[in-house]
């Protein structure tokens, strides 16, 4: 089993344990319901496992739109009435086509969106993705210790895996907003400094960035955001 592949096979586990303990929260939520962000999930994670059916047949594949907000938008409202059973099943099942076209295919070039491996787009995908937006879940419902953990293991993870650059460069970025958070900001600058190293393209996110203000007039910030 290569890198990629036991990434997907932790993520199935942590999807697993979200849509159980949604299950048994049964919550109005603030923000996307639990169900709507599988289905949000499943339908990036049918995209990539139909592009990668073609690279892998040798045949065109058709790659994601510039605009994605405009197609999230437009299909959002599709999974609506979908309870999150239906769209947790239909997101692991997608997870699993991606584990097998990640073992067939391995680490080849492909390009998809910031990503230019085939690695990379999976991981970022079907990985680093899902985890941004329950950790978003977990934060808007006031279980800050919950989005915490989920950052904190996604480096660690990251790290043991030797997770490209791509993608631990946003994990480290996010994880410096936890260490604001936590008031550690040395620590916050340090992994900052890693993650933009990695995601240069970050540093306009850091300067708007709430999670990250407090950090706003420190000559540190300052040098990093502005490199």
């Amino acid at each position: 089993m290569n890198n990629a592949s036991r990434l997907l096979e932790l993520q199935r586990q942590a999807e697993r344990s979200f849509t159980d303990r949604e299950l048994r929260a049964k919550r109005e939520p603030v923000g996307w319901p639990a169900s709507l962000i599988m289905f949000h999930v499943a339908q990036w994670r049918e995209r990539l496992a139909t592009g990668l059916a073609s690279f892998k047949a040798g045949l065109p594949y058709t790659p994601p739109p510039p605009d994605i907000d405009e197609l999230n938008d437009a299909e959002l409202p599709r999974g609506a009435g979908l309870t999150l059973r239906e769209t947790g099943k239909r997101s692991e099942e997608l997870l699993v086509q991606l584990i097998h076209l990640s073992e067939e295919i391995g680490d080849r070039p492909f390009v998809w969106r910031m990503t230019t491996t085939s690695s990379e787009a999976i991981i970022r995908n079907s990985y680093l993705h899902p985890r941004i937006h329950i950790a978003a879940y977990y934060q808007e419902n006031g279980d800050q210790a919950a989005a915490h953990e989920i950052a904190e293991q996604t480096v660690s993870d990251l790290r043991a895996e030797a997770g490209p650059p791509v993608v631990m460069g946003a994990a480290l970025y996010n994880l410096a907003g936890v260490r604001v958070a936590q008031q550690k900001q040395d620590e916050a600058l340090e992994l900052l400094e890693q993650g933009l190293g990695m995601r240069p393209d970050l540093r306009g996110a850091a300067v708007g960035d709430p999670d990250l203000a407090p950090l706003k007039d420190d000559p540190r910030f300052i040098a990093l955001t502005s490199a």
